[in-house]
């Protein structure tokens, strides 16, 4: 029985030793049973070659005494092979075999006619009881070999002795050997034995330790198998919430692409009549004696101009926030002058400054470097929508930016602090003005305009660049806006002093000032199905001078330039409208590439998107530009490729 955790280890260790040692005496048993089964046999066939030698001289001669011993040699061997059989292990077999043993040593010194030698048979006999570890089992065949002695040394020395005078001496010398080796043995038996009850000992200790380990084991067998329970049943969970995240996942992504689709579709819908709108409103302050009209007339065309710029502000507000909802607005890092953007934009937005008498102010604190690597176009929104607020809410007084790097080591920023004197933002609107849609209250966006989405994509817009844009602090005296943007690594990177700036280019001075022959003797073909935008657009460029061609769709537009191509008269510039019937500008500019014509083909659509560009450029187009028209920009841009097709 193994040892339980409450059961004493002592006693274990007895039951144990006694398993050990009842091993030990059935072992011990079964092997005397055969000795003195050939000892009987090995006695018999002394009797017969020996005895008669020994007891008759050189006569051989039996003498019947030897008879008479064999047969006693026959019972004393007899019963103690019979305990060992039927009752091995038990204290009477263990000393029967021990007198037995005795007794048949006895016998074969007899048979030995007392030859000293046959006494070694007791010794080998002693030693061979030894294997019992039990010092009892000697004392008892030690007096039984005593007793034999004595009384047969004075009864028949001869049978012991080989001689027939007795003699106290032998008996004593013959006692003082057996006493010798049963010391040893005894003292072996006693060191044996106490070796078996440490290792007795030492095994209940593992036994414990063992049970120990087991109950460890088997517990937390048990809390690992209730912990997997807990985590298939997590895991079922996770993988029913996977499943309900994906779809909503998808539906949320069917539901954003159905939104783009449905703001780009839109977009488009309300940029293509704009630009009939904006652009004849354009043509109506520029051409005829326009100072001679009632102003009610020139201010309803101003206003015109001012409430469609305003709604194009506002679908580019909503094509921005809609992507960055849908997370899929992505910025390119470029590298960009920062001095430089920061002059184009101070000289861009000082124009609308100087109509409420403002200045704005740039100060640089401290070097700043010569290039990093950011989104320009996005700081250029960003800054421009914060200037534009700060000019908008300040009635007097000035605007002013703070540029600085602050920061050490491979955390240095970019801060831009825009402050201004205007009217200073509520504590309560300061909590939700990045909120989507919210600008001041009501009365504000009635009085000022705005859409209510330019600070909250101006806040994604820097966190997008690396940054924050947070408002610093706000009060009746005016409000700063801080900008932080991550400039990118600046190893090897030149700083420079604020006097050091490369002076800022005169953008109006580099603008063609007169778009007035600027397209002479070029030859456009105007891929356009709108009538309206058909008109103003070949005014404007018949106007620069261009001579201009037209047609409705891109099936006709890819025959007239097909057509012209093999006539040996290509047109200089194709501008092609990209969304319209029958073949749009995509399929009729990708037909053209695939002919092999080279000129330039400039994609000229209401789709603004990011991507919308991306697809003109893989459809074949040199260049793209958006609607309403930006009648410097697309004539500039003309003339750029028109000029570098004629290299």
């Amino acid at each position: 029985m193994t040892l339980s955790e409450d059961r004493p280890i002592n006693d274990r260790a007895r039951e144990l030793l006694d398993e050990h040692r009842d091993s030990i005496y059935r072992r011990t048993d079964h092997m005397f049973a055969w000795l003195m089964f050939f000892q009987w046999i090995a006695g018999i066939g002394i009797a017969m070659w020996v005895s008669p030698y020994a007891w008759a001289g050189r006569t051989q001669y039996v003498h019947p005494h030897i008879w008479s011993a064999l047969i006693v040699g026959g019972l004393i061997c007899s019963l103690p092979i019979l305990l060992a059989k039927y009752y091995p292990g038990r204290a009477i077999t263990r000393q029967t075999i021990a007198v037995g043993q005795a007794l048949a040593s006895a016998l074969l010194i007899h048979l030995m006619g007392g030859r000293i030698e046959a006494h070694f048979h007791i010794f080998g006999s002693l030693a061979f009881l030894a294997f019992y570890r039990d010092w009892k089992v000697l004392v008892t065949a030690s007096l039984v070999i005593a007793v034999d002695h004595v009384a047969r040394g004075l009864l028949w020395p001869e049978s012991i002795y080989g001689i027939s005078i007795f003699g106290w001496q032998r008996s004593v010398e013959h006692a003082g050997w057996v006493i010798f080796e049963d010391i040893f043995l005894i003292y072996s038996t006693w060191i044996s034995r106490r070796e078996m009850t440490v290792i007795a000992n030492r095994r209940a200790e593992m036994e414990k330790m063992q049970a120990e380990v087991e109950r460890e084991v088997t517990e937390r067998t048990r809390e690992i198998e209730l912990q997997r329970l807990v985590l298939q049943e997590s895991h079922e969970r996770l993988e029913r919430q996977t499943e309900e995240l994906r779809k909503a996942i998808e539906a949320s992504e069917g539901a954003n692409h159905a939104k783009s689709a449905f703001l780009a579709n839109m977009s488009h819908e309300i940029r293509t009549p704009l630009t009939a709108i904006l652009g004849f409103a354009d043509v109506l302050l520029e051409t005829g004696d326009i100072y001679k009209a009632p102003v009610e007339r020139v201010e309803a065309i101003e206003t015109i101009r001012r409430n469609g710029s305003h709604l194009i502000s506002l679908i580019n507000d909503l094509l921005d926030f809609s992507k960055i909802e849908a997370g899929k607005f992505q910025v390119e890092n470029l590298p960009c002058s920062l001095h430089r953007l920061i002059a184009d934009i101070r000289q861009l937005m000082q124009v609308r400054a100087e109509e409420k008498k403002l200045n704005i102010q740039v100060e640089y604190d401290g070097p700043i470097p010569e290039m990093i690597l950011t989104d320009p176009t996005r700081l250029r929104q960003i800054l421009m929508n914060l200037l534009s607020n700060a000019i908008k809410f300040t009635h007097e007084g000035s605007v002013n930016m703070k540029v600085a790097l602050v920061g050490k080591a491979a955390n240095r920023k970019i801060q831009i602090d825009v402050s201004d004197t205007g009217i200073g933002i509520s504590d309560e609107m300061c909590d939700k003005l990045f909120q989507p849609f919210t600008q001041g209250d009501g009365s504000m966006s009635r009085r000022f305009g705005g859409t209510g989405l330019g600070l909250t994509i101006s806040k994604r817009f820097a966190g997008l660049l690396g940054g924050d844009l947070t408002i610093l602090e706000t009060s009746h005296k005016g409000t700063t806006f801080r900008l932080v943007i991550d400039p990118g690594p600046l190893h090897n990177v030149n700083f420079q002093e604020p006097e050091t700036t490369a002076s800022v280019p005169d953008l109006e001075k580099s603008k063609p000032s007169d778009t007035k022959n600027v397209l002479r003797d070029l030859k456009i073909l105007l891929v356009e199905d709108g009538p309206d935008n058909q008109r103003l657009i070949s005014f404007l460029l018949k106007k620069a001078g261009a001579e201009v061609d037209m047609a409705e769709n891109g099936e006709l537009g890819y025959q007239k330039a097909t057509a012209a191509s093999g006539a040996g008269s290509p047109f200089d510039v194709i501008l092609m409208d990209m969304q319209m019937p029958i073949m749009d500008g995509y399929t009729a500019s990708t037909k053209l590439r695939s002919d092999g014509y080279n000129g330039p083909i400039i994609a000229l659509t209401a789709h603004a998107m990011a991507e919308d560009r991306n697809r003109c450029i893989e459809a074949g187009c040199t260049d793209y530009t958006t609607k309403p028209v930006d009648r410097a920009k697309l004539i500039e841009l003309i003339r750029f490729h028109a000029e570098a097709a004629s290299v």
